[in-house]
């Protein structure tokens, strides 16, 4: 049996059933079947990372407050999801385009959910996809949104010279198009993701006020024409800021320094 199955059983074992639950090293060591050492080594190493602590006075277990977090986050992530689900039908039926929900992960945006064109010719991409935050549409509306002095650190960060994008991107070019975007409030890009395609996307707020993700309709660039574009462009923000509101964001963005 591998450490980290035995890691996951003890982390079972530590799981609350209706109350908070303490455990002893013998125990586990017990119900388990695992020797006291191995089961003093692994609670060690999950005590350090903030998975499990111990009570001073009785030396029992209980689970730590990282595995509240990442459940935190989880519930994060599926709320978001579950929430903009019905929006994201709506945009589909508007534009009849393939509809992308992103998130961020620290640098990068990925997206998290999806509903494609019911047309023939149409942009697939995968979900669990992953960019760059000043690639594409759905991407830089995120960092456009970030406080100054996060923009500030991803784009002295990032590798100019040997990024993803099909087409060449400068610092100085991205700083424009992050006010452009700002002042009419969504993203538009061609062909920097997947040649021959074009995307819009607007940004979701929280509760808390801070960007969190985007909505994205991408199709054909042929069928993105002026007429459209200002017809999508519509759509996308209604249904993000709709997005936003059912999330509990309540005020008017103000950037922060």
């Amino acid at each position: 049996m591998s450490v980290i199955t035995k890691a996951i059983q003890i982390l079972d074992m530590l799981v609350p059933q209706g109350s908070d639950k303490e455990v002893s090293v013998t125990t586990i060591s017990r119900e388990l079947d695992m020797p006291v050492q191995s089961v003093h080594r692994i609670l060690n190493s999950l005590s350090e990372h903030g998975f499990v602590a111990q009570n001073q006075k009785t030396k029992k277990y209980k689970l730590g407050l990282s595995i509240m977090k990442y459940g935190f986050l989880m519930w994060d992530s599926l709320m978001f999801r579950s929430i903009s689900r019905p929006f994201m039908e709506e945009l589909s039926r508007h534009t009849k385009e393939t509809i992308y929900l992103a998130s961020r992960e620290n640098t990068e945006g990925v997206y998290i959910d999806s509903i494609d064109s019911p047309q023939i010719l149409k942009i697939s991409e995968p979900i669990g996809l992953k960019l760059p935050l000043f690639i594409g549409a759905s991407n830089r509306v995120i960092l456009a949104y970030m406080p100054q002095p996060l923009r500030d650190a991803i784009l002295s960060e990032a590798d100019w010279a040997s990024h993803p994008s099909l087409k060449p991107l400068t610092r100085e070019y991205i700083e424009k198009d992050m006010e452009l975007i700002r002042s009419r409030g969504y993203a538009i890009t061609d062909g920097e993701m997947t040649e021959g395609t074009t995307g819009i996307a607007a940004p979701i707020f929280s509760y808390e006020n801070t960007v969190i993700g985007s909505l994205n309709c991408a199709g054909p660039s042929i069928r993105f024409t002026p007429d459209n574009v200002e017809k999508y462009s519509f759509f996308v923000k209604k249904y993000a800021e709709q997005i936003s509101k059912e999330l509990g964001y309540r005020n008017l963005y103000r950037i922060r320094d």
